[in-house]
């Protein structure tokens, strides 16, 4: 497994003998290598704590958490060469050139001089011609793609994305995306928390859903979309329908005097063939023919619901 959490807890202490505010409830997550893994929840669910526990910025109150089979309480200098995190918040030192700074992170991580890889990186990322800027003379965008090169500078074997795109125009965003899919390629563990679940939907082979510090669900795309999607046909015809017997025994809705929808079993390839060989029986003339099908926001708000 890239990453292995159990029983996972995290209980902020109150102030002035206020109760405390518990973050991660026995959380467990299990992702397995070399997926692009979604971690969805809406805002206050847990996701950063969970990132900063992982990352080593935040100290877990029980539970165990390895990445790529090293425990970071027993392993925690092995278990931080193996992973890489891009943050929300774009916080960068400001007294060295993008070149040194990546230098510096590839030392810090144990990494020779002849091992290091920096200007393929900052030329992976549109950044060679900055190389010798200061971080603070980039635009946000920039600034966002060099966080990127620092988590990745190492190499690791997982690279956790905290809402990567927050605030990157679609040409940058695409660019991200490319480069992240090239990692995935040479054989890195991507999980990827994001507001724009059409970049989830797009992107993941495998999501998790998390609410009030716990994993709702998890399971494949394909596997979501067959047991909590939605899939319908809607149907217009040239002439009223009024009068006429359609031959569909469930799933079928009136919209106006001359167009139908009809609900379709998501998990099933076939049903399209069968509804239409019973449009056909009907021998009513069709107008026009829509396929909607639910997207990752409609199951998100199933689930959080």
């Amino acid at each position: 497994m890239a990453l292995e959490v159990k029983n996972l807890s995290k209980i902020y202490k109150g102030s002035n003998n206020a109760a405390g505010k518990t973050a991660l409830d026995d959380l467990n997550l299990n992702i397995k290598e070399g997926s692009i893994f979604g971690l969805l929840g809406p805002n206050g669910a847990g996701k950063s704590t969970l990132i900063n526990i992982i990352a080593g910025t935040v100290i877990k109150s029980s539970g165990t958490v390895k990445v790529a089979g090293f425990d970071i309480d027993t392993n925690r200098k092995t278990a931080s060469k193996h992973i890489g995190v891009v943050p929300q918040e774009i916080i960068v030192d400001s007294f060295f050139s993008l070149f040194q700074l990546l230098e510096f992170t590839a030392g810090y991580y144990g990494l020779k001089p002849e091992e290091r890889k920096t200007e393929e990186v900052l030329t992976a990322l549109g950044l060679i011609d900055k190389k010798n800027a200061l971080p603070r003379q980039l635009s946000g965008g920039m600034k966002r793609r060099f966080l990127v090169a620092k988590a990745i500078v190492h190499f690791p074997k997982v690279l956790i994305l905290d809402e990567p795109t927050a605030g990157v125009d679609i040409e940058l965003r695409e660019q991200l995306w490319e480069y992240v899919r090239t990692l995935h390629k040479r054989g890195t563990t991507i999980i990827i928390t994001t507001h724009y679940l059409t970049e989830a939907e797009e992107l993941c082979d495998e999501i998790a859903f998390i609410n009030y510090g716990k994993i709702i669900k998890q399971d494949s795309k394909d596997n979501l979309f067959n047991t909590l999607g939605s899939k319908s046909v809607e149907v217009e015809f040239t002439s009223p329908i009024r009068n006429i017997k359609l031959p569909f025994e469930e799933g079928l809705k009136i919209v106006t005097d001359n167009k139908i929808s009809i609900d379709l079993d998501a998990s099933k390839n076939d049903n399209f063939n069968i509804l239409l060989n019973k449009l056909q029986s009907t021998e009513l003339c069709i107008k026009d023919l829509q396929i909607k099908q639910a997207d990752l926001e409609d199951i998100f708000k199933k689930l959080i619901k």
